[in-house]
């Protein structure tokens, strides 16, 4: 191998403005930074220099500090198939010191300073179980579980917590949504029998829809066919027309003071002008005109009289009231 012998001599230059030639080194006597010249370059390269800092290339080494550039990447490269050896611990930032790479599927050496393959990390998340979890809570597809027995609590931080159009506020149950109410798809049966109430005395529900025909208190029964009202107050109750204890039929009064505890039978009296032909069903289809109380008994006053009210006779005369003319069969 060829080589250069170096022989020193003394030069009354100024190095930075000096042509070095080709392959010639000089030190810089002031920095002691020794130089190389190509012949062309005022001053030459630095390779090697006072206070521990040299160049290579266009990087810089100061002490055990290698440095690119400003704003450069530092690209380390073998040649061929050699390999970048780091003997010892290598750290990225202020972050935790690292001595080895392992390639260990169960992950078993826990180490803090070792790195895991990208093979072995993905050997151990697929021998785990999928289901994630949160605390003691699993999550699995679209399910979420607590342990065997235990409760699930979802609290919010002075929130809601809203299901997919319901809210819940504490004990408030409400939609979210613009629905008209909360839909139960099943029965709603109390845990309990007998303990539990629906509203209470100063929240009461405003309508009750009930599709079934019978309602059960107690094991007493209330059955309906759709139609008719009952309506109870503190007066009493009124019931539909043609109502009934058991088989048999609820007697009528009066409408009239004189006539309140007098039992009758009324009677609609239908009229039609003639302008429209209708047949006597559809006549009596229709709303009555006038209602006519019957005496329901057989009497010896008469109801209109009795009533209050005046009946003028055929005669012009007005039916009085005549105990004398005895017992009258049919009277109105």
């Amino acid at each position: 191998m060829a080589f250069r012998k170096l022989v020193g001599s003394y030069k009354d230059y100024t190095l930075s403005t000096h042509i070095i030639e080709a392959g010639y080194l000089a030190v810089d006597v002031d920095t002691g930074s020794l130089r190389i010249g190509d012949g062309v370059t005022a001053g030459g390269t630095e390779v090697g220099g006072g206070g521990g800092s040299s160049s290579l290339g266009d990087l810089n080494a100061v002490g055990s500090t290698l440095s690119a550039p400003s704003n450069a990447d530092m690209t380390l490269q073998t040649s061929g198939t050699g390999i970048v050896l780091i003997n010892d611990t290598f750290k990225i930032g202020s972050g935790a010191s690292v001595t080895t790479i392992l390639d260990e599927d169960d992950l078993s050496s826990n180490s803090a300073t070792a790195l895991a393959t990208q093979q072995s990390i993905k050997a151990y998340v697929d021998s785990q179980d999928h289901a994630n979890q949160v605390g003691d809570i699993s999550v699995v597809g679209s399910t979420i579980s607590s342990p065997s027995n235990a409760d699930l609590t979802l609290t919010s931080s002075n929130g809601n917590v809203v299901l997919e159009g319901i809210r819940i506020a504490g004990t408030t149950l409400s939609t979210e949504d613009s629905s008209p109410g909360i839909e139960i798809a099943g029965n709603l049966i109390p845990s309990q029998n007998g303990v539990f109430q629906l509203g209470s005395s100063t929240r009461r529900w405003q309508t009750v829809y009930l599709a079934a025909e019978t309602i059960d208190l107690g094991g007493a029964t209330i059955k309906s066919d759709g139609s008719g009202e009952l309506t109870i107050a503190a007066t009493g109750a009124t019931l539909p027309t043609g109502s009934k204890v058991g088989t048999n039929g609820i007697s009528l009064t009066g409408a009239k003071d004189g006539t309140l505890a007098r039992p009758v039978q009324n009677v609609g009296l239908f009229v039609s002008d003639g302008s429209t032909a209708l047949s006597d069903a559809q006549l009596l289809a229709s709303t009555a005109s006038l209602t006519l109380e019957f005496n329901a008994t057989v009497e010896d006053v008469p109801v209109y009289t009795d009533a209050g009210q005046t009946f003028t006779l055929a005669n012009g005369t007005a039916l009085v009231d005549s105990a004398a003319a005895g017992i009258t069969l049919f009277q109105f």
